[in-house]
């Protein structure tokens, strides 16, 4: 743990733009975030993970997988990529029937036609353009099976609290990352969770093509610093 912890740090002051926090998520937002796979189907699943980082939500996503499954992970970063590669036991997943296979990659540059029934996104959309924001919130929408659930999260009061330090091209961004954001939420989220036990405390955030509707009873909204979660 100690030294998933130094190379986040690490690689969080050398590439801030794409690693966008100090440390690795915190076992209870990444409980949130796999909080859809409980109700997974009987069925072979496929999911997709992107901005693994040291793995924090795939050790997570990893423990609700069956033979059959099928789990692609992409992350960008190469030193988090070799990290992440060291870190998971691909001879066990193998024996267990794990198709698991990871990819070094934008995940723009995905091509293949597969349907996920899980997307579960680690990535710090308010460290980019609003652009780049809007082309992957775009794929992911194109890859989501049409009952999937796309998971991510992104931290509390994080544009309000740095717009007030910041110059004001930068502030104008922030602002335009949050309108694409907020209008994604609007159209396909369903439900969300807060996670307070994490720093900082953040938000998970649950979406698929059609949000209309009653949401799940297991993923109403409620913060997590005082659900059943808490217990491990």
């Amino acid at each position: 743990m100690f030294e998933s912890y130094r190379l986040f740090y690490s690689e969080f002051r050398n590439n801030f733009t794409t690693t966008g926090a100090i440390v690795p998520s915190s076992p209870l937002l990444a409980k949130a975030i796999a909080l859809p796979l409980l109700q997974r189907p009987a069925r072979p699943i496929a999911v997709l993970e992107v901005g693994a980082g040291t793995g924090s939500f795939t050790h997570r996503i990893l423990k609700h997988l069956r033979a059959g499954d099928i789990l692609d992970i992409y992350e960008l970063n190469p030193k988090f990529y070799t990290f992440l590669i060291k870190s998971v036991n691909r001879d066990k997943l193998i024996e267990k029937g794990i198709h698991c296979k990871f990819h070094n990659a934008d995940i723009r540059s995905l091509r293949k036609k597969i349907q996920y029934d899980f997307i579960i996104s680690g990535l710090p959309f308010y460290a980019f353009e609003s652009q780049t924001v809007s082309e992957i919130l775009e794929i992911y929408m194109e890859h989501l099976s049409p009952a999937g659930v796309l998971s991510y999260f992104e931290y509390i009061l994080t544009p309000e609290f740095k717009s007030k330090f910041l110059s004001p091209p930068e502030r104008d961004r922030l602002i335009r990352v949050a309108n694409t954001v907020g209008n994604f939420v609007q159209k396909y989220q369903y439900s969300c969770n807060e996670v307070w036990l994490n720093l900082p405390p953040a938000k998970a955030r649950y979406c698929r093509k059609t949000a209309a509707g009653m949401a799940p009873s297991h993923l109403k909204g409620r913060s997590l610093a005082h659900s059943p979660l808490t217990k491990r």
